[in-house]
C-alpha cells in the first residue's frame, strides 16, 4: 500500500468513527425523550435500562451509517481542499478517482458489512428491542403510597395513610378498604400507626398496623344469592400484620417467539418464503371463490333452464301425452341420458341455447366439478325480459327475485373477496417493503459518499461546521424521499421495488454529476461563476423578449 493511500484512509475512519457513534448517540436520546414516559416511575434496574438502549442503538445503525458516510466524506476532503493538501496532491499528477480509489475500496467492505448486518444481525436486535419495548410498556407503574391520598394500585384493597415519616417507613392514621369478597365496602380496617415495608425481593408490601380496628359486615356477604343475618364484627387489635402481594407489578419478559414470524425478524431468504407463501394463498383463495361463484350461477342457470322449457311446453298443451313424454326425454337428457327428444322441445331448447350461451367479449369459464350439467354463462349480457312472458305473474316474482338475490351474493361475495385481496396485497408489501430494505442501505453507503467526497472537495471546507450543515440537509432530503416512497408503498400507489428504490433513484444522478463536476475541478459553489451564468440567461431574455415601451 502506497504513502498515499494510508494517509487518505488514516484521514478518513477518524472523523467516520466519531460521526457514527455521534449520530447514533443523537438518535439513542431521541429514542429515550420519546419514551421517557414509559420508563419513569416504574422502578426499573439499571441493567433492563441498559439493555433496551443497546437493542434501540442496533436499530439505529441503517440510519447513523449513511449519514457518518456521507459527513465524514465532506470532513475528510474538506479539510484536504482547506490546507491546499488536494492542490498539492493534483499538482504531482494524481487525480481525484486516483485519491478516492482506497476509500471506494473501503466503502465497498462497508456496504457488504452494513448489508450482513441489516441480514443477520438486525433482524435479531429487532426482535430483542421489540420485545422488550412491549414489556416495558405493559409494566405496571412502582406501587407509590403517596401521603394523604387513597392509593387503588394494590388489586382489591385501597390505602390511605394519613402521614408518613421522613424515613418512609413509619406511617399513621391509616385506612385501608378489602374489596377482595366482591361484595363492596364489607370490611375496613382502622389503625392509629404502623410500618411500612417491602421485602428484600419486592414481591410483597407488608404493612404492620398498631391499636387499631376491623369492621366486617356480614349482612353484605351473600350465600346462594340470600343475604345471611350476620351481625356486623368489630375487632379490636394493638398488632396485625397484612402483607399484600405485588407479583403483578414485576417486570416479566415475554415469549420472544410471539415475534419471530415478524416481517422486522426475518432475513432475506425468509421475507422471501412469506412473500411466496402469501402470494400463493392470496392467488388460491381468489380463485377458490371464482370457483365457488361460477358454480352458483350455473346451477342456477340450470334451474331456470329445465323449469322454463317445462312451462313453455305446458302453455303449449297440457294434455298432449307426446309433449309429455319429450318432457322428460329433455330432463333426462339434462341429467347426463342422451334421448331423442320432440322437435318442439328441440326448438325450445335450441332458442333457450342460444340466449345463453351466445357470448360477445365476456370471460368464458367452466367449474370443475360442473360435469356434463356445465353451462357458458355471459355474465354482461343484458337481461332479455321476453322468456318471462311465458309464466304465470307468481312465477315470475319468483324467477326476478331469485335472480336478485343471485346477483346481491354475488356483489357481497366480491365486496369481501375484493377487502381480503387488499389486505393481503397490504402484507405482501410490508414483507417486500423488508426485503428491499435490506439492499437499499448498502446502495445508501456507495451513493452517499460519491456525494459527500467530491462535493468535500468542491467546497474546500472541513471540521464540522459547513460539513455538517450541508451533510444534513442532503441526508434530510434522502431520508424524506425514502419515507415518501415507503408510505407511497404502504398505501398501494407505488410498487414495492420502486418506492424503497425511489431515493437511490434521484441521488444516482445526482451523484455522477457531483463526481463529474470535482474530477473536472468546475467552480460548481462559486457565486461569482453563477453570477456570470445568470447575466447571459437575463442577456438573452432581453433580446428575445425586450421590454414594451410605455
Amino acid at each position: 500500500m502506497k504513502v498515499i493511500d494510508k494517509f487518505i484512509l488514516k484521514s478518513y475512519i477518524g472523523p467516520f468513527i466519531l460521526t457514527f457513534f455521534i449520530s447514533l448517540f443523537v438518535l439513542l436520546m431521541q429514542f429515550l425523550w420519546k419514551h421517557i414516559d414509559d420508563f419513569v416511575g416504574k422502578g426499573f434496574e439499571w441493567y433492563v435500562i441498559a439493555e433496551l438502549m443497546f437493542y434501540a442503538s442496533a436499530t439505529f445503525v441503517p440510519l447513523a451509517l449513511p449519514l457518518a458516510v456521507l459527513l465524514s466524506s465532506l470532513m475528510t476532503f474538506g479539510n484536504l481542499g482547506e490546507y491546499y493538501e488536494l492542490v498539492a496532491v493534483k499538482s504531482s499528477g494524481i487525480s481525484l478517482q486516483r485519491l478516492m480509489r482506497p476509500l471506494i475500496i473501503f466503502i465497498v467492505f462497508t456496504s457488504f458489512g452494513a448489508f450482513y448486518f441489516s441480514n443477520i444481525v438486525l433482524p435479531k436486535a429487532n426482535m430483542e428491542f421489540l420485545s422488550l419495548l412491549r414489556d416495558v410498556r405493559q409494566k405496571k407503574p412502582a406501587v407509590s403510597i403517596s401521603e394523604g391520598v387513597f392509593n387503588s394500585d394494590i388489586g382489591e384493597y385501597i390505602i390511605k395513610v394519613g402521614k408518613k415519616h421522613s424515613d418512609g417507613v413509619r406511617i399513621e392514621n391509616i385506612i385501608i378498604y378489602d374489596h377482595s369478597s366482591g361484595y363492596g365496602n364489607n370490611n375496613l380496617t382502622l389503625a392509629e400507626k404502623g410500618r411500612m415495608e417491602m421485602t428484600l425481593d419486592k414481591k410483597y408490601l407488608v404493612l404492620e398496623l398498631n391499636n387499631g380496628k376491623s369492621y366486617s359486615d356480614g349482612n353484605a356477604a351473600q350465600q346462594k344469592g340470600k343475604k345471611s343475618m350476620l351481625p356486623m364484627q368489630i375487632t379490636e387489635f394493638t398488632r396485625q400484620v397484612q402483607q399484600f402481594d405485588l407479583s403483578d407489578f414485576a417486570f416479566k419478559k415475554s415469549d420472544k417467539n410471539l415475534f419471530r414470524n415478524n416481517y422486522q425478524m426475518l432475513n432475506v431468504s425468509q421475507l422471501q418464503y412469506f412473500e411466496d407463501s402469501l402470494t400463493f394463498d392470496r392467488d388460491s383463495v381468489l380463485q377458490t371463490n371464482i370457483q365457488v361463484s361460477f358454480s352458483e350461477m350455473n346451477h342456477y342457470n340450470r334451474f331456470i333452464y329445465s323449469d322454463t322449457i317445462k312451462e313453455i311446453v305446458k302453455t303449449q298443451s297440457n294434455s298432449s301425452k307426446s309433449i309429455k313424454d319429450s318432457l322428460d326425454q329433455l330432463i333426462q337428457e339434462q341429467s347426463g341420458v342422451k334421448k331423442p327428444v320432440n322437435s318442439v322441445v328441440q326448438h325450445e331448447i335450441a332458442n333457450r341455447e342460444t340466449r345463453v350461451s351466445k357470448v360477445d367479449d365476456g370471460p368464458k369459464q367452466t367449474p370443475k366439478n360442473a360435469g356434463s350439467h356445465s353451462m357458458k354463462i355471459d355474465s354482461i349480457k343484458a337481461f332479455d325480459a321476453s322468456f318471462l312472458t311465458h309464466f304465470d305473474s307468481i312465477t315470475q316474482v319468483r324467477i326476478v327475485s331469485g335472480a336478485l338475490g343471485l346477483a346481491r351474493n354475488a356483489s357481497y361475495q366480491s365486496l369481501n373477496a375484493s377487502q381480503r385481496d387488499i389486505i393481503k396485497a397490504k402484507q405482501i408489501d410490508r414483507y417486500l417493503i423488508e426485503w428491499h430494505r435490506k439492499f437499499t442501505l448498502s446502495i445508501a453507503c456507495l451513493l452517499l459518499f460519491f456525494i459527500g467526497a467530491p462535493l468535500g472537495a468542491i467546497i474546500r471546507k472541513g471540521g464540522l461546521g459547513m460539513p455538517m450543515v450541508i451533510s444534513i440537509l442532503m441526508f434530510v432530503l434522502y431520508h424524506i424521499l425514502t419515507i415518501i416512497g415507503e408510505k407511497s408503498v404502504k398505501s398501494m400507489v407505488l410498487d414495492p421495488w420502486v418506492g424503497m428504490w425511489l431515493a437511490s433513484v434521484v441521488y444516482l444522478p445526482l451523484g455522477i454529476f457531483i463526481s463529474y463536476k470535482a474530477a473536472h475541478d468546475a467552480p460548481l459553489l462559486d457565486a461569482e461563476i453563477w453570477f456570470k451564468q445568470w447575466l447571459k440567461i437575463s442577456q438573452w431574455l432581453r433580446k428575445y423578449y425586450p421590454k414594451a415601451k410605455a
